[in-house]
């Protein structure tokens, strides 16, 4: 069984697709390296350079391989930025997912786990624990390119697709047998 996961060259992505090889599936990473980093591709995972808007490179890609499941966890994670340039965000966290959704349906991939974000929530109006069934608020583009997202996965009827979301608050941590964990590139001032 074979297993495809985008943004796996990034931090998330990148114990992902090693907790897969641990558990003996095999994996394809797909990363653009924009944010991600080669050295945190798993050694046993067969590697695609492109971004995930490369229809002709992903759909080639489905088309010679029969993948379980798609867990997409490529897109731009940084709030301050998506403040400054929220198309940027739009374009990639959104649009080129949406483009990602649809070749995989089209090419009979319908199992989809997709990396969202806690901050759907935005900031909860109560003390207590935040739920999934809180109410989803996104203060910033980030946020908000995430719910987009979201909402089109949900407009499928379950017999078309079959998805999961995850929403994380704080990932932190490096992999226990120190394979994997945070790379960040320094952005120039």
């Amino acid at each position: 069984m074979e297993v495809l996961v985008t943004g796996g060259a990034g931090y998330i992505g990148s114990h992902v697709a090693l907790g897969l090889i641990d558990l003996g599936y095999k994996v394809t990473v797909t990363d653009d390296l924009s944010t991600g980093n080669e050295n945190l591709i798993p050694a046993k995972s067969e590697f695609l350079n492109c971004n995930i808007n490369d229809s002709e490179k992903i759909e080639s890609l489905l088309k010679a391989k029969k993948f379980l499941a798609l867990m997409h966890f490529a897109g731009f994670v940084e709030v301050e930025e998506s403040v400054s340039n929220p198309e940027k965000y739009f374009e990639n966290n959104t649009t080129n997912s949406i483009k990602l959704f649809d070749l995989c349906l089209q090419n009979g991939l319908s199992n989809i786990i997709f990396s969202s974000t806690a901050t759907v929530y935005g900031n909860p109006t109560h003390n207590g624990l935040v739920s999934e069934t809180d109410d989803i608020r996104p203060i910033n583009p980030y946020g908000e390119s995430k719910v987009r997202t979201e909402h089109y996965l949900q407009q499928f009827d379950s017999s078309k697709i079959k998805y999961i979301i995850l929403r994380y608050f704080n990932v932190a941590g490096a992999d226990p047998k120190m394979r994997s964990g945070l790379i960040k590139k320094i952005r120039p001032i």
